[in-house]
């Protein structure tokens, strides 16, 4: 009789622990303060715990790409990180490094991964379709350090967004690469039809964004790299674009260049589900369908035109 209560129980409590990682929020900064919402004056340097769901994919050791948490299970970055042709032999060798911003961190945790799926539309040199996902060996265990990202259902507006990415740090007596730290830069998403005049081969599962007048900070552009967003109504920060290619990129008037999450939701959730370990989108994403503003197309173009007035009248910094 106590064999299958023994048994009962444990089942019970392999249940309750998976429960507490699927309620995990997503897009939420514990260890942030004013994590509720974004300070109206930000400190240029990140904060620690200011961006969880940041990752370093590693090929033996060494800084790849940049990704984001979005799962327990799952890691999202971009394709053209890994050659097709070595896809299957790559994995054992590829790493995911999370819960930090500098790579001297005692926090420093790696997981292995265990497949590693390319979206089938990428066929390179065309970027076009440029997203991945990596399957992780073993589940990650959420705390303050580590946090999944929003994913959005659909092109929305948005109060504030940042790209995030890993950079040399040129110490003395540093070689380089031993010690990389997460730097930011606040953006601003420019409409389709505005990028396009200035990029050749732009599709529409593509958006762009350059550095945010009145900003500070420059980026090399890190492959893979999370664009993130926040939304007033919800609260929470989502994961609009995923770093795919830019000359200097987000530099004023050169916009970087990323593969639009919204645009393969369908995609993401089918290869997730397909692996057995489904995603399933937070209560914030659905809300974002229910009725947030969109701006007119006319107010967007409009506000295009101001932007690059401010763009070509002031600014003379890369990103």
């Amino acid at each position: 009789m106590m064999l299958p209560l023994l048994i009962a129980l444990l089942m019970a409590s392999k249940g309750q622990a998976k429960d507490q990682q699927e309620s995990v929020l997503c897009g939420h900064r514990p260890a942030f303060p004013n994590s509720s919402w974004l300070p109206l004056r930000e400190l240029l340097e990140v904060q620690h715990g200011e961006f969880p769901w940041q990752v370093s994919i590693q090929m033996l050791g060494k800084h790849l790409c940049g990704g984001s948490i979005i799962h327990r299970w799952w890691v999202l970055t971009a394709a053209h990180c890994f050659p097709r042709t070595l896809l299957e032999l790559v994995a054992v060798n590829v790493t995911v490094v999370m819960g930090i911003k500098t790579f001297s961190d005692t926090n420093l945790e790696r997981k292995q991964v265990q497949k590693i799926i390319a979206h089938r539309d990428y066929k390179p040199p065309d970027l076009d379709s440029d997203l991945c996902l990596l399957l992780l060996a073993t589940p990650i265990q959420f705390n303050k350090d580590k946090m999944p990202i929003c994913l959005p259902q659909r092109e929305n507006s948005w109060d504030r967004c940042w790209m995030s990415e890993w950079a040399y740090t040129h110490g003395h007596g540093s070689a380089k690469g031993s010690n990389m730290h997460l730097k930011k830069l606040r953006v601003v998403q420019i409409s389709w039809r505005t990028c396009a005049k200035r990029v050749t081969q732009l599709s529409r599962n593509m958006l762009c964004a350059w550095k945010e007048v009145g900003t500070n900070g420059k980026c090399q552009g890190d492959s893979g790299a999370p664009m993130v967003c926040a939304n007033w109504e919800t609260r929470r920060l989502f994961q609009v674009g995923v770093f795919s290619w830019g000359i200097t990129s987000g530099s004023r008037g050169r916009p970087g260049i990323f593969v639009s999450v919204a645009q393969f939701i369908p995609w993401i959730l089918e290869e997730t589900q397909r692996e057995g370990r489904a995603l399933a989108l937070s209560k914030a994403s659905k809300s974002l369908l229910a009725g947030s503003p969109r701006y007119h197309p006319i107010l967007l173009s409009m506000g295009s035109q101001i932007l690059l007035a401010a763009i070509f009248s002031d600014d003379k910094s890369n990103c």
